[in-house]
């Protein structure tokens, strides 16, 4: 009776070993010789099973350093579907607690498509097939590629955000369409001006001047737009900026002489207040896109005997370039866009004085480069004002 009360003792000291070794109190085995060896076998089995639970713990802590170590939003589920480990990147990606581990898959990822993908590669990893899967889905207005592999009986699911590539993308695919919608215009109408240049060249001079006049312009505007096409090539790429001593002031000074037949072919008066010097580190080509394409845009939306402001002011730490003109004014709606590539507040006036549409752009990539910001205030009827602060030291 004795060694039937102790054995059902000794089965539940087994039972509290195998659930909660920590907390299972020490058995008392009886002095009896015939004990030793089932004292020895249990023993035995004790010191296995707290080997089994560490070595599975010290598993647990891996796989969590393992997915946390992932650059890529990573998320690891049991084979019963709840979440053991998510990284930082998942966490904010999914919009996940930072005490999140236990919750079912739907609860974790929010997403039906994605649940029933892990689960799918669950099921084939134990029908003996590969448990491997990629999925793309749109979550949370997110694009995301999901890759989920099956590693014994959990599933590591590793999410790529990619909506920024086909953003990327779509800017590409409409640039290439612009772009070529730009240039065809020219092109045809060279091609229609040489063949047209071809008839009347020997039988109407008069009119062949005026055909080589016109070829000239619309050459002039395709090389213009080559020309703009390139420099936000360059300003678009990345990488370190070779930077010397700009004065900004002297620059702007260059620029207006430079403009000021055109202005004056205008009727628009161009003026200046700016120190005599206004040094600042940066590209002088970059530099000197951004003045010459607002003073360009000011002269080109203005209206007759208008005029255009250019001023220099030194800041804290920085050089503020204003360029204020009595134009026609950008409407509140269109604001938000002027700095698109090819946008156009009124198109036939830009296309009619030699405007590409890639100027504002041009700006704002180049200003973007030397850590400045650009900012426009304007009002109908009444003109435009732009801003640009340049930081008179550059970190990049």
């Amino acid at each position: 009776m004795r060694s039937s009360s102790r054995l059902t003792r000794l089965a539940a000291h087994l039972s509290r070993l195998v659930h909660d070794p920590e907390s299972a109190p020490a058995f008392v085995w009886p002095r009896w010789r015939r004990w030793r060896k089932l004292r020895d076998a249990v023993e035995q089995i004790v010191t296995e099973q707290r080997r089994l639970t560490n070595e599975l713990a010290d598993q647990r802590a891996w796989r969590h350093q393992l997915v946390e170590a992932l650059a890529q939003p990573a998320l690891l589920f049991s084979s019963d579907t709840r979440l053991v480990a998510a990284n930082q990147a998942a966490r904010l990606l999914l919009q996940l607690d930072d005490d999140a581990v236990g919750l079912t898959m739907v609860r974790a990822v929010g997403n039906v498509a994605l649940v029933d993908a892990i689960r799918e590669a669950q099921g084939a990893a134990v029908a003996g097939s590969e448990g491997r899967l990629t999925l793309d889905l749109d979550h949370r207005g997110r694009d995301l590629r999901v890759n989920v592999t099956v590693v014994g009986a959990e599933a590591l699911v590793i999410i790529v955000d990619r909506t920024r590539e086909r953003q990327v993308e779509e800017l590409r695919r409409n640039f290439v369409v612009n772009a070529s919608h730009e240039l065809k215009t020219p092109v045809t109408s060279i091609q229609a001006l040489a063949e047209a240049l071809q008839v009347v060249v020997s039988v109407d001079q008069q009119r062949a001047v005026r055909l080589v006049a016109r070829l000239s312009d619309d050459a002039e505007h395709l090389a213009k737009l080559v020309r703009d096409l390139l420099d936000l090539r360059r300003l678009e790429e990345a990488g370190p900026l070779e930077q010397v001593a700009v004065d900004v002031a002297e620059l702007a000074r260059r620029v207006i002489a430079d403009l000021q037949p055109i202005a004056e072919h205008a009727g628009i008066t161009l003026s200046i207040d700016a120190p005599e010097r206004a040094v600042i580190a940066g590209v002088p080509t970059d530099i000197e896109a951004i003045i010459k394409n607002l003073i360009e845009n000011a002269i080109r939306y203005n209206r007759p005997s208008g005029a255009v402001a250019v001023s220099i002011e030194p800041g804290d730490g920085e050089h503020v370039l204003k360029v204020s003109d009595t134009g026609i004014g950008i409407p509140p709606q269109d604001l938000g866009r002027i700095f698109e590539r090819f946008y156009r507040v009124d198109v036939a006036r830009s296309r009619s004085t030699g405007g590409t549409g890639l100027g504002l752009s041009i700006v704002r990539h180049a200003v973007e480069r030397h850590n400045g910001t650009v900012e426009v205030d304007s009002e109908i009827g009444h003109g435009s004002t732009f801003t640009v602060r340049l930081p008179v030291g550059s970190d990049r």
